[in-house]
């Protein structure tokens, strides 16, 4: 994990983290080609949000090193949160969510303090079904 830590470039500020999140947003919401420019904006916002919060950061690489997801974990009171951003279908085929929440779920299990992890908010009901499980 690396830490993102205040008055430095947080570690996911990258030209790589940013076409990640962009490859995600716009494959989750650009069900058309109308709707490219909104994905982008929406990825642009995701991308500054996610670099300007604290937290930790977790990088998934495929054998040649390229980033095809990362998550950004923050811990809060109570509650540790993540988000995770997908570059392709690459990241899907070799299950890095689940990967990825399990790892989430087993250190918040381990931390003194934490009784929720909060999964974030999902693109649709079915993952929000998965999610449940």
């Amino acid at each position: 994990a690396k830490d993102i830590l205040g008055g430095r470039p947080a570690p996911h500020s990258s030209l790589a983290h940013f076409r990640c999140v962009v490859a995600h947003e716009v494959r989750l919401l650009a069900e058309s080609p109308d709707m490219v420019f909104d994905a982008l904006a929406h990825a642009v916002s995701r991308y500054m949000g996610t670099t300007r919060m604290t937290g930790q950061v977790r990088e998934y690489r495929n054998a040649e090193g390229k980033i095809i997801a990362f998550a950004h974990e923050v811990r809060k009171g109570r509650v540790m949160r993540g988000q995770w951003f997908y570059a392709d279908d690459e990241a899907a085929r070799s299950y890095v969510w689940f990967h990825s929440v399990q790892d989430l779920v087993t250190r918040a299990i381990a931390a003194d303090g934490v009784d929720v992890v909060d999964l974030g908010p999902s693109g649709d009901d079915s993952f929000s079904e998965l999610k449940a499980r």
